[in-house]
């Protein structure tokens, strides 16, 4: 199996380590709301880069409101 790395900043992710993916798809009530589009790639994230991601989610839709 090929190395993988974390998406945001490139650290190696072993074996059972718990990762966030993120991937396009499309909406599909039959499917509980969410299809997975099988030709997109996934990104893949370690736990303190995804923390890091959700919280400029957070502050974008934040100053978004304003």
């Amino acid at each position: 199996m090929d190395e993988i790395v974390c998406s945001f900043c490139g650290v190696e992710l072993p074996e059972e380590t718990q990762v966030y993916g993120i991937s396009s798809g499309y909406v599909d009530e039959a499917c509980c709301g969410f299809r997975i589009d099988t030709d997109s790639d996934w990104d893949i994230y370690c736990s303190d880069c995804m923390n890091t991601i959700d919280k400029l989610i957070a502050n974008y839709k934040k100053d978004k409101k304003l």
